[in-house]
């Protein structure tokens, strides 16, 4: 088995967790490899990583087998499209202030990874959106598919906006405030649980419509099937308005749009040790117990 080690080098002490994963790998002589731009760190323990294990980004994927992600869930949700259209699974270990995506805390680390190599784990499969900008003129604009969500929210802040939904190519609803959430399940537990939608099981195969302060009498999220396609427009509004894929890219959106929002083709594998872990994390970290 050969491991991946992508470590955020913002956490000052994923250093001691990098130590621990290659120290257990070379006892265990797996190979493993991590990115090229941990020698750039200013921590000076990753100058010292033989060059031989470390890789480009590109070439990176094709020589690893599963991969170690340290961090929060923000830096998931920046590796997710590149593990996902690979297939490579990852083991997250949190070290952020709540971790909903993580089941690996540092206190279990070695515990957690002598189960991976006996092979008592196993892949869970988080469904992500694709979204497409549709141009008057034909054009397409393809955005990166969102693990989280797909935010339309206005870019002037006090500024009210319309967005209008229609469902497999039906009419449904104009939202006035200040914009909309489009999630997956995963996303629930984020910005969707702040602006009052659902925390929906991961296992469910779903998208959700959260609207964010709408004025309207009735605040109602929607709860949709996994094959329902969202069309959205903002031909009514007159302020900015922003597209946010994960909250990792930003996107003018004009009424001369229309964004389509469906289930994507593609997964990310996370590797899970217990059938429970997302009831226990829930209710451990929404009270702040952890």
């Amino acid at each position: 088995m050969r491991i991946g080690i992508f470590p955020n080098l913002v956490k000052k002490e994923s250093t001691h967790v990098v130590r621990k994963l290659i120290g257990l790998c070379e006892h265990h002589e797996l190979p493993y490899f991590l990115p090229a731009y941990v020698a750039q760190s200013t921590q000076d323990f990753y100058h010292h990583i033989d060059a031989g294990h470390l890789r480009p980004r590109m070439t990176l994927f094709d020589n690893i087998d599963i991969a170690m992600v340290l961090g929060g869930d923000g830096t998931i949700l920046k590796l997710a499209n590149q593990f996902a259209d690979r297939g490579i699974p990852i083991c997250g270990v949190n070290l952020g202030s709540l971790g909903f995506l993580y089941e690996v805390e540092t206190r279990n680390l070695e515990q957690r990874f002598h189960d991976i190599l006996e092979g008592h784990y196993f892949l869970e499969e988080r469904m992500m959106l694709h979204s497409e900008l549709d141009y008057e003129d034909g054009t397409v604009q393809v955005l990166p598919d969102a693990l989280n969500d797909i935010v339309i929210g206005h870019g002037n802040v006090g500024k009210l906006i319309r967005v209008d939904m229609s469902i497999n190519d039906h009419f449904v609803q104009q939202f006035p405030g200040d914009g909309l959430i489009v999630s997956t399940p995963t996303g629930s537990t984020g910005y969707t649980f702040s602006a009052g939608g659902p925390i929906v099981s991961p296992e469910v195969r779903c998208l959700m419509v959260t609207p964010i302060c709408p004025h309207l009498l009735l605040k109602v999220p929607l709860v949709l099937h996994h094959e329902d396609r969202i069309s959205l427009s903002v031909a009514n509004s007159r302020n900015g308005i922003r597209i946010s894929v994960d909250g990792m890219m930003d996107q003018e959106f004009t009424r001369h749009m229309t964004l389509q929002i469906y289930e994507s083709d593609k997964t990310l594998k996370m590797v899970r040790f217990s059938k429970n872990y997302f009831y226990k994390n829930l209710f451990t970290k929404m009270m702040g117990n952890d």
